[in-house]
């Protein structure tokens, strides 16, 4: 049965892969986004779709659309590990959630959070990094705000919501001048530049394939709404240390590339992965795409990207 389905950030990285799949699905897609959806690569193509929608729109303001389903990936995109307008990230995430949960709740439609594994590195003890204003911690505190606001409207007014804390994600579709590691670190690499590992370089991440994530965002929004299937982690559970990423992408590239370490961050987690136990019981997921595959497809996508192509300053999208 064909749905009305809205993707709040949808010219963005993961939301891109939403509205293709989606599409090809056969449902009736509103991309919401503050930027074109002429700067997605991946979005181009599908431009003329006649079930693709597209609005150009910031959440922070109220929005109505006739629909069946929403999936809220609307987030800052600019990651510089520094201040990156802490107002905007803030207003993204709650007045943005807020907006998003009333048409729900007008519409009795389902909507999606996408959340971020972030959350679990914020420290709640009283006066922990008060006077912080990190993008990881704003992002962490927004995104929190925001899985709270969920779940009252959830209690109080019965709104079907799902709340998906998403973990490091990477591959095509995502802009090259993008500050998350995998892409950063591939882009330097082309480009024989150095590449810089914060710290020792063991802290660890899990990488997890785009096109995994869109599928385990779509199970969620599909799935039974049982209290286990409330709140999932998505993410892969294969962690690596960051100097072993670096080391895996200047072979994959046969770049020349020096790799740098920078003093530590202070707010960076020594080790963050996903716990996808639930996932796996509740919606019978768990990422099938290796890391060394998925690095070769993203290699051979920046590659296309890097020639030729002029790059305009990063803007609103969604982010992991």
């Amino acid at each position: 049965m064909q749905k009305r389905i809205v993707i709040l950030g949808g010219a963005g990285f993961i939301g891109t892969h939403l509205c293709l799949r989606l599409l090809e699905a056969g449902h009736e897609v509103f991309c919401v986004d503050i930027r074109d959806a002429a700067d997605s690569p991946l979005l181009r193509s599908a431009r003329q779709h006649p079930s693709l929608h597209l609005v150009r729109h910031n959440i922070v303001s109220p929005f109505g659309i006739r629909c069946d389903e929403i999936y809220n990936m609307a987030s800052p995109s600019m990651v510089r590990y520094d201040k990156a307008l802490p107002v905007e990230a803030l207003k993204t995430s709650i007045a943005g959630s807020i907006n998003a949960l009333d048409t729900a709740r007008t519409e009795h439609a389902r909507v999606l959070f996408g959340s971020s594994g972030c959350v679990y590195d914020t420290d709640r003890r009283p006066g922990a990094g008060r006077d912080r204003c990190s993008t990881h911690r704003i992002l962490a505190e927004g995104k929190l705000a925001a899985e709270a606001l969920h779940r009252a409207y959830r209690d109080e007014y019965g709104v079907d919501t799902r709340i998906a804390r998403i973990f490091n994600t990477y591959g095509p579709g995502a802009d090259i001048m993008d500050q998350r590691v995998v892409m950063k670190m591939i882009a330097a690499a082309l480009q024989n530049r150095d590449i810089a590992v914060n710290g020792s370089g063991d802290q660890t991440r899990a990488f997890c394939w785009v096109e995994d994530m869109a599928e385990g965002l779509i199970r969620l929004m599909e799935a039974p709404a049982t209290e286990y299937a409330r709140t999932v982690d998505l993410g892969n559970n294969h962690e690596v240390t960051i100097r072993m990423l670096a080391e895996k992408i200047v072979a994959l590239t046969g770049s020349r590339s020096r790799i740098v370490h920078l003093p530590a961050r202070a707010d960076d987690a020594p080790r963050r992965a996903p716990d996808i136990s639930a996932a796996r019981r509740e919606l019978g997921w768990t990422p099938r795409t290796p890391l060394i595959e998925g690095l070769r497809r993203t290699i051979s996508y920046v590659e296309k990207e890097l020639s030729g192509k002029k790059h305009a300053v990063m803007t609103w999208a969604e982010m992991n």
